[in-house]
């Protein structure tokens, strides 16, 4: 596959939080990460969790009680009572992660995310489905024992650094044996140091690349400010995402990717 950076050059990269979540297509599902590929998602966003048995599977822990209809908590399960486990909303079992990454291959990008307690198990898992070129890892600035990791066993997969207001990645990934591809900033003013323009072109000239979040979560924590989903789908897409892409922001992670890839592409923001 083409690196990351390659394939930025042609069009803003559209990341699918969770696959496609819509109607009986949830979060983590098989059919919503089909879905999102079909969609055009350039990358897919999964969350990978492990069992009480060493087993890696695709589920956001903490979620149990949502998307199962149940308090439980996967995690001390074994792979066998997982298994048993059904999505409330579909009946479909929970994935195992060789399951999706065979489904996946070759197919996209994906982004592995809430694996840090089983980061090893993860690293063995992508070489045994040989799809080191497709995986983006992620760390936060402050979790440090991340890029000791990453240094140690995965010094070839792509790795984007996450921080706050002010990018301090560039110092710590500075001479360490990481794929330091770029960045994931969060930002709830336009004035952070994240969003100067000349930051931003300085990345580039470096050939770092630059993801944003406009998913929104919460009222009361915006990853990007007002620029996002929420702006974008209630009628005023130029202050969501035509601004994340105006600004420079080379990859998108959004809960509306059909919408949000129509809207760049009439609004001719899509390709490069």
């Amino acid at each position: 596959m083409e690196t990351l950076w390659e394939r930025a050059q042609h069009n803003v990269l559209i990341t699918a939080h969770g696959g496609y979540n819509s109607g009986i297509m949830t979060f983590n599902s098989i059919i919503g990460f089909e879905a999102a590929v079909h969609a055009g998602a350039d990358i897919v966003e999964l969350d990978v969790m492990r069992s009480a048995e060493g087993k890696l599977y695709v589920f956001h822990p903490g979620t149990e009680k949502k998307m199962l209809g149940k308090d439980c908590d996967l995690c001390g399960m074994t792979n066998a009572q997982i298994e048993q486990q059904r999505i409330a909303e579909n009946g479909l079992p929970i994935p195992s992660l060789d399951e999706v990454f065979e489904v996946l291959k070759g197919r996209c990008y994906i982004n592995t995310d809430k694996a840090y307690s089983c980061f090893p198990e993860l690293v063995q898992c992508i070489r045994k489905h040989d799809m080191a070129d497709q995986i983006i890892l992620k760390g936060e600035v402050k979790n440090t024992w991340i890029y000791d990791a990453t240094e140690e066993l995965a010094p070839d997969i792509a790795f984007l650094a996450v921080s706050y207001e002010t990018d301090t990645a560039l110092q710590i990934c500075a001479g360490r044996k990481i794929h330091y591809v770029g960045i994931e900033v969060v930002f709830d003013k336009d004035d952070a140091p994240v969003t100067d323009p000349a930051y931003i072109e300085m990345m580039h000239k470096n050939k770092k690349l630059l993801w944003v979040n406009p998913i929104l979560f919460s009222l009361s924590r915006p990853l990007v400010g007002g620029h996002d989903d929420n702006a974008s789908m209630l009628g005023d897409p130029d202050h969501g995402w035509g601004w994340l892409v105006d600004r420079g922001y080379d990859i998108l992670q959004t809960d509306w990717v059909t919408d949000c890839i129509t809207y760049l592409k009439a609004t001719e923001r899509y390709y490069r």
